[in-house]
């Protein structure tokens, strides 16, 4: 039997976000990935001696084709994409939900409509069961050290719950911090109490009741008309989806939380992958392992501060808590971790290792840059996909 006393705390602070540096700051953290999306790595790409037809990758997701994170992340990686493959590779990108249903991703890859879409595990607890363990509150400092670990434990761990479903994974990507948009000031934890706060259930969901407020599970596309309408109090979400799905320009306040984030996965399709020769997969391999790092610094990093200045100037006021509302609610919250361990040991899955292996992995990566992180993601890929 699994004991809730064992000591599983994370190893980073769960009252501070480590996602409000400035623009500027922002900008000169990504060197490399910005570089990486310009195209100034991909002609160091595997070898391509296929010489057919090239194979176009039918790429979908929710996000309107104006989001930041389309005109700077995926479009210019699409382009990279298309160099590194020589050609090989094409992409025909659909946005807006206009292929299929935002949660539809999973059924979308495996009868063809798309062949690399999102498939969050935030939105399917049930279904990923194991990636649940990455929005656990406190556990990483920043998105891109998230991201890398995430991408580095997922044949161990979360590979099985995603391949049972007849597809495989792209790529994982963390998001930044989470905060809370409101139009009316949430300044001490004793104005959260009571309040009806949308986002994702699961742990998610477990967190917003761990602070005595209510959850409001709620897909992407129904976050701003919610919003506006007045059915939630507020809104839990990270600052770049906040700005792409308008929130944070229409909220008065924004009230720094920073407990988790979510991991924001790209399915693959099967068959799409297996059709490829095999150097075009190792380029593949390569663009995915890149494309994670690159859009976890440019968006939720560089755009997510640029998405801050956008809030500030549409006059939404920034509030932090209290230090004292801070250890409240990290004390509030830390039940949650050894719950979900518990929960997960008895069912038979290793959720105890695992935390440990994120741990660890954190004492690993503490020190390291954005731009180092990124160049290992270039030259130093994990293995993935097989």
């Amino acid at each position: 039997m699994f004991d809730r006393a064992v000591d599983i705390t994370p190893v980073n602070d769960m009252s501070s976000s480590g996602d409000d540096s400035d623009s500027a700051q922002a900008y000169a953290r990504c060197q490399v990935a910005r570089d990486w999306l310009a195209g100034k790595f991909a002609d160091a790409a595997p070898r391509v001696d296929y010489d057919g037809a090239p194979f176009t990758m039918k790429v979908t997701g929710h996000p309107p084709g104006t989001a930041s994170v389309v005109r700077e992340v995926f479009k210019p990686a699409f382009k990279v994409l298309e160099r590194m493959s020589r050609g090989k590779i094409l992409v025909d990108d659909r946005w807006g939900g206009s292929v299929h249903a935002e949660r539809d991703g999973a059924a979308a890859l495996r009868d063809g409509r798309t062949d690399f879409t999102p498939c969050y595990s935030g939105w399917d607890s049930e279904t990923y069961k194991s990636a649940q363990s990455l929005r656990l509150p406190g556990l990483f400092a920043t998105a891109e050290i998230a991201t890398a670990i995430s991408e580095e434990l997922y044949p161990q761990f979360f590979r099985v719950d995603v391949e049972k479903q007849g597809i495989l994974m792209g790529r994982m990507k963390a998001t930044s911090a989470f905060n809370l948009f409101s139009m009316q000031p949430i300044r001490t934890l004793d104005d959260l109490r009571g309040l009806r706060i949308g986002g994702n259930d699961g742990i998610e969901g477990n967190v917003i009741r761990a602070l005595g407020a209510i959850p409001v599970p709620m897909s992407s596309l129904e976050k701003k008309s919610a919003f506006a309408a007045g059915a939630v109090d507020a809104m839990h979400i990270s600052d770049g989806p906040a700005e792409v799905f308008g929130i944070g320009t229409a909220a008065r306040f924004r009230t720094a939380l920073g407990l988790l984030r979510n991991n924001t996965e790209f399915g693959m399709s099967a068959s799409f992958w297996r059709g490829l020769p095999a150097d075009l997969k190792r380029v593949l391999h390569a663009w995915l392992r890149a494309e994670a790092q690159a859009e976890c610094q440019v968006f939720y990093g560089l755009e997510g501060a640029r998405a801050r200045d956008k809030f500030r100037a549409a006059g939404c006021e920034f509030i932090d808590f209290s230090d004292a509302d801070k250890a409240t609610i990290k004390s509030s919250v830390a039940p949650v971790v050894g719950d979900f361990v518990a929960a997960e040991e008895a069912a038979g899955r290793p959720a105890a290792a695992m935390v440990g292996a994120i741990n660890s992995l954190n004492e690993k990566y503490r020190n390291k840059t954005p731009d180092q992180l990124m160049s290992a993601a270039i030259f130093h890929p994990v293995l993935y996909i097989q």
